[in-house]
This record gives structure tokens, C-alpha cells and sequence, in this order.
């Protein structure tokens, strides 16, 4: 497992250990985004991550945390919808076989 992934897994852990000491919804929906607020701050450091990838993942997983957490969703259903993204996740990453060229950040690089 990459540093950087058990990182934002030692910061979930340490987020789901706070909110298990507040009773309050909006503490738990606070503690979600500052988790996420986190993962990105860990993430944009390490150049090899694909960062909008990887925010879209978090940010799917903090919205349905988020949607639990206010009692919108129920636990069964939110697991489906984990489920899913994670499959959308593994459908994207196969759908894009065609190897796409380096992004060119100066005109020296061509």
C-alpha cells in the first residue's frame, strides 16, 4: 500500500473516532469535509496520484457519508451506492485503454 493512501486511511479512521464521541449530525457532516479537506491537502502533494480521480472518489464517498450521517440514506442503500462507485471507478479506469499522450506544460516539451 502506498504512503500516501495510508495516510488518508489513518485520517478516516481518526475522523469515524471523532464523530463516535458528538451526538450532533452537523459535528459528523463537519468532521466528513474536514476529512475530505485533509485527503486533498495529502493527495496534491504526491505528483504521481491522479488527483482529480482520486477527489472524485473521495468526494463520492464523503457525499454518502454525508447523506447517511443527516438520515436521508440508510445504511443498506448506502452501500449499494459504495458499491457502485467503486465499479464505476474500475469501469473507468478499463474503459481508457487508448493511451493518451503527456500534457505538453511548456512549449520546450514537444
Amino acid at each position: 500500500m502506498n504512503k500516501i493512501w495510508l495516510k488518508i486511511f489513518v485520517a478516516m479512521i481518526g475522523g469515524s473516532i471523532v464523530k463516535s464521541f458528538f451526538p450532533n449530525s452537523l459535528v459528523w457532516v463537519l468532521v466528513d469535509i474536514a476529512v475530505l479537506g485533509i485527503s486533498y491537502l495529502i493527495l496534491r502533494r504526491d505528483y504521481t496520484v491522479n488527483l482529480k480521480s482520486s477527489m472524485l472518489f473521495l468526494g463520492g464517498l464523503t457525499a454518502i457519508s454525508v447523506l447517511v450521517d443527516v438520515g436521508i440514506m440508510s445504511d443498506t442503500v448506502s452501500s449499494l451506492f459504495i458499491l457502485a462507485l467503486l465499479g464505476w471507478m474500475l469501469y473507468e479506469r478499463r474503459s481508457s485503454n487508448s493511451p493518451r499522450p503527456p500534457v505538453n506544460r511548456h512549449k520546450w516539451h514537444k
